[in-house]
């Protein structure tokens, strides 16, 4: 089933740009120190794309920059962006005026022509959940056009609230999915809205991003009650470790977070949540090598889902992936990888079939041990929300 819930306001664009537009002039006299001379802008950074809403000024750039984010949702304000760019941090940006019925296409070409060069901007975002607030996809298809016309070189963006919507929603060149479930419906729901964004993305050629909850609802309960049963919190750090890895299995092309500081919830004054964060954007620098490669086309070894042959999605519990790292790094070597992500919060037992892969001990990335395979297959249950890394995986 699912739940039409219209999210906060504080959970749409227009709302926090709002407050980007304050901060960002409160910020202008926080620029990174340098020497006499402005240290030059460089262009952004190349690394796989790990992104965070909600970063209204210059510190909160140096923040997440610090944390190993890449990219931000923010403003145009010009100190901004200069500290972004003097970071390697790629921003995608309003064009001034958000698809819809209010729509300035004068201000979107004036924003655009003045913009659209600055070597920190990653994108335009044309809307926030379209599906949620009713408008309909000509209007988007408008500000896509409007953008073009003007001159824009960087790609366009947007997001929707449901995966299966980006089939309707589809004519920015990034097409991104937000849907938060910690606290309201299984964490399996998750994976099954970032499976339809990807394929609707894939159909027509474009990149896609994951949005991926970081926050707690109950911090938004004034302004949108929710029906019970209802148990905010926010997620864990196996629950964020799960969801980006997954996200990553089935396509996405990067991963973003909701949010830093939206003016509801502040992730300074949470620092638990930070901690987690931050540990499972590291591992992403980390371990980058694994997780940017590409799936492969083979499969992995048959087995079969001994403790559950469905999750509360009604897809398979784990979700398992072959990759080739060519080169790697300090923390990874060349091979081929196995990333194993439990998609529940429940232990799930795998056992494999293939009668090669008896008896053999494989190296665990996260653990720095091997795993061992016994006699008849089965390997090491995956505790609640897991995800396991193996190999390089010797060849047989």
């Amino acid at each position: 089933m699912t739940l039409f819930l219209r999210l906060p306001p504080s959970l749409r664009w227009a709302r926090w740009m709002a407050l980007l537009s304050i901060l960002g002039a409160l910020s202008a006299c926080q620029r990174l120190p340098h020497t006499s001379a402005p240290a030059p802008i460089p262009l952004v950074s190349k690394t796989f794309p790990v992104g965070v809403y909600g970063v209204p000024g210059v510190a909160d750039l140096q923040a997440v920059h610090a944390a190993g984010f890449s990219l931000v949702m923010g403003g145009l304000d010009p100190a901004y962006m200069d500290a972004a760019a003097r970071l390697g941090l790629g921003v995608i940006a309003s064009p001034g005026s958000s698809a819809g019925s209010a729509f300035d296409a004068a201000k979107v070409r004036e924003t655009v022509r003045r913009w659209d060069r600055h070597p920190a901007l990653a994108g335009w975002y044309l809307i926030d959940e379209p599906d949620l607030n009713e408008v309909p996809a000509e209007q988007v298809e408008l500000a896509r056009d409007t953008v073009k016309s003007a001159g824009a070189q960087k790609p366009t963006a947007l997001v929707v609230a449901r995966g299966w919507n980006l089939a309707k929603f589809h004519t920015a060149d990034l097409l991104m999915v937000d849907f938060y479930p910690v606290g309201w419906i299984p964490v399996p729901a998750f994976f099954q809205h970032m499976r339809h964004g990807a394929t609707a993305a894939r159909v027509g050629g474009k990149q896609f991003y994951a949005v991926i909850q970081s926050m707690d609802w109950g911090a938004y309960q004034a302004v949108e009650p929710f029906p019970p049963p209802f148990a905010p919190r926010p997620p864990t750090e196996a629950e964020l470790r799960s969801m980006t890895w997954g996200a990553r299995l089935l396509g996405a092309d990067g991963v973003v977070y909701y949010p830093y500081r939206d003016g509801t919830w502040e992730m300074p004054q949470h620092p638990d949540t930070w901690k987690a964060l931050t540990n499972v954007v590291q591992e992403i620098r980390r371990w980058e090598p694994i997780f940017a490669a590409p799936a492969t086309s083979r499969r992995p070894p048959r087995s079969e889902m001994m403790t559950e042959r469905r999750n509360e999605a009604l897809e398979p519990p784990i979700l398992w992936s072959v990759k080739t790292v060519e080169r790697g790094n300090g923390f990874v070597k060349a091979g081929d990888y196995w990333i194993l992500v439990n998609t529940t919060e429940r232990l799930q037992q795998l056992r494999l079939t293939d009668t090669t892969w008896l008896e053999v001990r494989l190296p665990d990335v996260c653990n720095g041990e091997e795993m061992a395979v016994d006699v008849d297959g089965w390997i090491p249950a995956l505790a609640p929300f897991e995800v396991r890394i193996l190999g390089p995986i010797p060849p047989r």
